[in-house]
């Protein structure tokens, strides 16, 4: 089954992502694989993709498993389906029996991922707990603990990294 995403579509999932990256939910390498994903291996018109985990991860520059864990993201964010495919073999005397064997993944790119895909309570958590972390930090890097722990550490000749 063909499915159709315009040039639009693929603009706002891009963006959709660089959303998410700011919000520091994606890494650079995650955004590398959406962008590898979206623009070179996909081709245009058609919002499915049947690429190995190695392909993907030497387009977009990252090691393998980088780009498993960013394929992970990008569903978890409701930008891609992914579907396992198996390809059944028969073998053997007569060819009765069967083996399976995994062909490369289907991945489709939702059309709209922030209209179809309802963000679920996870997501919303992730953002919410990013956020609230990122405010901590802040918040303790300028307590007069953090600024005696930084003094101490200075005259012994640490350096203090926040």
């Amino acid at each position: 089954m063909a499915h159709f995403l315009s040039p639009h579509h693929a603009k706002r999932i891009a963006a959709y992502g660089r959303g998410l990256r700011e919000l520091r939910l994606l890494t650079p390498h995650d955004f590398a694989v959406l962008d590898t994903m979206l623009w070179a291996l996909r081709q245009p018109g058609h919002a499915e993709l049947e690429p190995k985990y190695a392909d993907i991860a030497r387009k977009a520059g990252v090691k393998r498993d980088a780009a498993i864990s960013a394929v992970k993201k990008l569903v978890q964010f409701g930008l891609l389906t992914k579907t396992k495919q198996w390809l059944i073999v028969p073998w053997g005397r007569g060819r009765s029996n069967l083996t399976a064997r995994q062909r490369p993944n289907l991945y489709v790119f939702t059309s709209f991922p922030l209209e179809s895909a309802s963000p679920s309570p996870s997501t919303e958590v992730d953002i919410l707990v990013s956020r609230v972390e990122r405010q901590i930090v802040r918040k303790q890097a300028d307590s007069p603990l953090e600024r005696a722990l930084a003094a101490l550490a200075a005259r012994a000749g640490l350096t203090v990294t926040p």
